[in-house]
């Protein structure tokens, strides 16, 4: 049964590859860096998320209010383009810290994004053969600040 499942999984991965051409460097240049969110926990309580993009991994760290590490995973990522869309595909993904460290999961998944001004933009769910509900997710670009000038 779990060969069946992943047959079907590499199927429609494949689908939607297939109908995506490979992004341009510019594309992975564009999204480099870090990218942070605030989001909530079950009970309702602040967390910070922030998301490392390198050339192809992606590395996700949450904080609770306090600043602590409560999760770490991470995850190779390529890019592509769909006519009007791009499309963020990460696989392979391992969380390294938290209450699932250990948990791998190497099937692909996918969404579409863009990144306007100092916005990262991630909607889930509306592709296709996507199993999740629809959600977005706003990522606001991480500037570093700049040290003081020596005199």
């Amino acid at each position: 049964m779990k060969s069946v499942a992943g047959l079907a999984i590499l199927l429609v991965w494949a689908a939607v590859c297939t109908a995506a051409e490979p992004a341009p460097e510019e594309d992975y240049e564009l999204i480099s860096g870090i990218w942070v969110r605030n989001d909530h926990d079950a009970k309702g309580s602040p967390l910070r998320v922030e998301q490392e993009l390198t050339r192809d991994l992606s590395k996700v760290t949450v904080y609770d209010r306090l600043g602590r590490r409560v999760h770490h995973h991470q995850a190779k990522y390529r890019l592509q383009r769909m006519e009007d869309a791009r499309l963020f595909i990460y696989y392979d993904l391992e969380v390294l810290e938290g209450p699932n460290k250990g948990r791998k999961s190497p099937a692909p998944q996918s969404f579409i994004y863009r990144v306007k001004d100092d916005r990262f933009i991630q909607v889930e769910g509306i592709l296709n053969d996507d199993k999740l509900s629809p959600k977005l997710m706003i990522w606001w670009k991480n500037k570093p600040v700049n040290p003081p000038r020596e005199s």
